[in-house]
C-alpha cells in the first residue's frame, strides 16, 4: 500500500470510497468510550486497533473538530499498522461542556486539556501498544506542544500539523484581541462569543474554508449537518483568553528548551488562522523539530490537493519508519 494510487485516494469518489470502503473498515477495529479526566469530566475517545501493532499513533485535533473529521487520517495510519487513539477534547464532539450552548467553544483554562491528555495516557498505558508518537493539527497542535514540554518521555515523536504556536488574529493587533478578551472575562462575560464568531450555519461555505480539496470539505460538512454534536463553532472570550495565555507560555525559551523528541512540523503556505512565523521560531528554538512547508496548502493540509496530499503524507509515514528503525536497532545493541 505504498504506492501513491493505492494509498493517497484522489477527490473523484472520495464520497463512495469514504462510505463504501473507509468507513466500513473502521467500524470493524472500532472501540469507543468515556474516561473521566482530573475534575470528573467525561471525555469521549476512539481507540482503532491494528492487529500486531506495536506503534500507536494518538491524535489531538483542532479548533471545533471532532473524531470523525479524521477517518481518512485514521485510516492511512491503520494501514501502516499503527493502532490509532483520538481523544474528543472537552467541549468538541460527544466530550463534556462546560457552557450550555453546544455551538461555543469555551474553557475556563486551557491548561485543562493537557491535564485531559495526560489523564487519558496514564489510564490507557497499560494498552496501548509501546511505541507512542503524537500527531496533532492547530489547537491541537499547541495542545500538544504543552503536553511535550510538561511531560517530556511519554512521547516517542510528535507531528504538528499547522500547529497552533500563535493564532491570527484578523483585524485586531494581537494585544487588542488579548485586551479585549480579558474584560470580557474578568467581568464575568467570558462566555460570549468573540468579536466576528458566531454559531454553527447549515449554509456550505467551501471558498471560505480552509480546504481546497472540495469533496472532503463536503463529507466533513455533511456529518457537522446531521450530528448537533459535531456543531461547535465559535469562540467564546474566555476560550480566546485562555488559548492566547497558553501559546504564550509554550513559546517561553525555558519551556522550549525541555522538548528533546524528534518534531516534524509541516507549514501551510496559505494559512489564515495560524501565525506561521510562531512556527518558524519555535522550529529555529527547538533543536529536534524540523521543518516541512507546503506553499499551495490552506490551514488543513490533509485536505489541500492531491499532490500536497501525496507528499504530507509520505513525510508523516517516512518519519514513522525512522521511528522503527531507530528503536530496532536500539534494540539489537
Amino acid at each position: 500500500m505504498n504506492a501513491a494510487g493505492s494509498l493517497y485516494f484522489a477527490d473523484e469518489g472520495y464520497l463512495t470510497w469514504q462510505k463504501n470502503l473507509v468507513e466500513p473498515y473502521l467500524k470493524q477495529c472500532q472501540k469507543y468510550a468515556y474516561f473521566h479526566s482530573y475534575d470528573g469530566a467525561a471525555i469521549f475517545y476512539q481507540q482503532y486497533l491494528a492487529a500486531g501493532a506495536d506503534t500507536c499513533i494518538v491524535i489531538s485535533h483542532g479548533f471545533s473538530e471532532f473524531a470523525e473529521k479524521y477517518n481518512e487520517v485514521i485510516y492511512y495510519f491503520l494501514q501502516q499498522g499503527c493502532s490509532v487513539y483520538i481523544l474528543e477534547h472537552r467541549g468538541h464532539g460527544y466530550s463534556e461542556r462546560e457552557v450550555s450552548d453546544d455551538q461555543k467553544v469555551y474553557i475556563r483554562d486551557f491548561e485543562d486539556y493537557i491535564k485531559d491528555l495526560d489523564c487519558f495516557m496514564k489510564k490507557m498505558n497499560y494498552r496501548m501498544e509501546r511505541h507512542r508518537i503524537l500527531f496533532a493539527h492547530s489547537m491541537g497542535g499547541a495542545v500538544a506542544a504543552r503536553y511535550i514540554e510538561e511531560h517530556p518521555k511519554v512521547f516517542e515523536r510528535a507531528i504538528l500539523s499547522s500547529p497552533m504556536f500563535r493564532m491570527q488574529t484578523g483585524k485586531y493587533p494581537w494585544w487588542v484581541a488579548k485586551m479585549t478578551a480579558d474584560f470580557y472575562v474578568r467581568t464575568k462575560r467570558g462566555e460570549r462569543y468573540a468579536a466576528g464568531q458566531t454559531g454553527f450555519d447549515s449554509r456550505p461555505d467551501f471558498e471560505h474554508s480552509s480546504c481546497i480539496s472540495r469533496e472532503r470539505y463536503d463529507y466533513i460538512f455533511e456529518k457537522r449537518l446531521k450530528n448537533s454534536r459535531y456543531q461547535t463553532n465559535g469562540s467564546t472570550y474566555g476560550w480566546l483568553l485562555a488559548a492566547m495565555r497558553a501559546t504564550e507560555t509554550l513559546m517561553r525559551k525555558k519551556n522550549l528548551e525541555r522538548i528533546k523528541i524528534p518534531i516534524l512540523i509541516f507549514i501551510a503556505g496559505n494559512d489564515q488562522m495560524v501565525d506561521n512565523r510562531a512556527i518558524a521560531v519555535f522550529e529555529n528554538r527547538v533543536e529536534t523539530a524540523a521543518l516541512v512547508c507546503m506553499p499551495a496548502s490552506k490551514h488543513e493540509i490533509f485536505n489541500a490537493d492531491y499532490q500536497t496530499r501525496c507528499r504530507y503524507y509520505q513525510e508523516i509515514f517516512d518519519f514513522i519508519l525512522q521511528n522503527r528503525r531507530e528503536k530496532h536497532e536500539t534494540e539489537i545493541k
